[in-house]
């Protein structure tokens, strides 16, 4: 019978338990006559019963109760991407092992503050990831006992002011090294890949999973395209209308690798011809890259072309190709719902990392153009001329006095 196990004693007499998960247990074991156990026997009334009972959810009293309830029941867990479950799991078992036994009270705004300072020492980045993780596990379990929220008083982990920006972004003479040694080096689907990150922001794992299908003409156009995709980390439809230097360069390159001399007298031999790939980007077999692949591929090139002195940095990789689109969507003056539709963040405020990479170059460019304005409203003389360095005296106001009725 389903959920009892048959157990030998050590006196040798054999007994059925009652076991499930969650379903309490009166303390005394199941008997029934061995080893037949028909359906209509006491024993399976007795089962039946004890399953139609209402399941027992015990409280979670410590960091560590509430961190298992994360991983095994919260569906926010759930829709997580699998790469950041794994690196949400590796903090989950440093909590743990850690902190794992202190109970929920002892939780308070000035003990985060005190574990966030802690792990400042270690980087911005790691305080920052832990603190995401606490949250995530402490809230279900704060809400249910409606206990305060102890991350409401919680300041910001402080950025370093000296810390350089995880990505770089690619400028334009960048891009253009980068695609045109990967045609030299014949690598036609590292080339695509740069140039379809450069202006589609397309994260490294959608990247390496993008079809031909992807690409469509525009509806009512005859030449303008569009190129689409659903996000692997949040399972949200992206739809951009492609752009021009994007359509020129998967022109120019080809779509797949051409073979040797050598492999092209084989096919013509044994009479079996490559497929082409089903991808827009592929690697030097004319398959699919894998993720870790296509990165691997584009910072050995990234190195090369550093050592040759035709880069300015070794530290160009892909997800700065997103953060460069990014960028170039704040310049434009675009909202963070809009920014976040084109990069396929599933809230407009994740938009707001690139605003802050942006935002010095957005100041700068925007008082340039003002002085442009100033310098042209001031027919070509210099704005100095216009400007009164006398103070300008303005004629006293007589106050006027109400007069009495007669």
């Amino acid at each position: 019978m389903k959920y009892v196990n048959r157990v030998i004693g050590r006196d040798g007499v054999g007994r059925l338990y009652f076991r499930k998960r969650r379903h309490p247990a009166d303390g005394a074991a199941l008997t029934s006559p061995w080893p037949a156990i028909p359906d209509g026997s006491d024993l399976y009334h007795e089962v039946q019963t004890l399953l139609n009972i209402e399941t027992v959810k015990p409280r979670v009293n410590n960091l560590a109760g509430a961190l298992r309830r994360y991983e095994l029941e919260d569906p926010r867990w759930a829709v997580l991407e699998a790469s950041t479950k794994a690196i949400y799991h590796y903090f989950i078992k440093e909590l743990m092992d850690d902190i794992g036994e202190l109970p929920i009270e002892a939780f308070t705004s000035a003990f985060l503050l005190d574990l966030q300072n802690a792990w400042s020492a270690r980087g911005h980045r790691a305080a920052e990831q832990r603190m995401t993780v606490l949250r995530n596990v402490l809230n279900p379990v704060l809400i249910s006992r409606d206990l305060a929220d102890p991350f409401a008083r919680l300041p910001a982990v402080p950025r370093p002011r000296s810390a350089s920006e995880a990505h770089r972004i690619w400028p334009q003479w960048v891009v253009e090294a980068v695609i045109g040694d990967a045609i030299d080096c014949r690598w036609f689907g590292l080339a695509r890949a740069v140039a379809i990150a450069r202006y589609t922001g397309a994260r490294r794992g959608d990247l390496v999973k993008l079809q031909h299908t992807a690409r469509q003409v525009e509806e009512g156009s005859n030449s303008a395209m569009t190129i689409s995709w659903i996000t692997g980390k949040r399972r949200i439809q992206v739809s951009q209308r492609e752009a021009p230097e994007l359509t020129t360069w998967l022109a120019s390159i080809p779509d797949e690798q051409p073979v040797g001399r050598w492999q092209a007298k084989q096919q013509r031999k044994n009479g079996v011809f490559r497929l082409k790939p089903a991808t827009l980007v592929f690697n030097t077999r004319n398959v699919a890259f894998s993720d870790n692949g296509l990165g691997q591929a584009l910072a050995s090139l990234v190195c090369d072309l550093h050592a040759a002195g035709k880069i300015d940095s070794p530290d160009y990789d892909l997800h700065g190709l997103r953060h460069t689109i990014g960028v170039e969507l704040c310049l434009a003056g675009a909202t963070d719902a809009q920014g976040a539709a084109w990069l396929g963040h599933s809230s407009p405020h994740s938009f707001s990392t690139y605003r802050r990479q942006a935002s010095r170059m957005l100041l700068t460019k925007t008082a340039g153009h003002l002085l442009s304005e100033l310098r042209k409203d001031a027919g070509g003389t210099q704005a100095e001329q216009k400007v009164q360095n006398t103070v300008q005296k303005t004629a006293k106001r007589t106050p006027i006095v109400p007069q009495p009725d007669r």
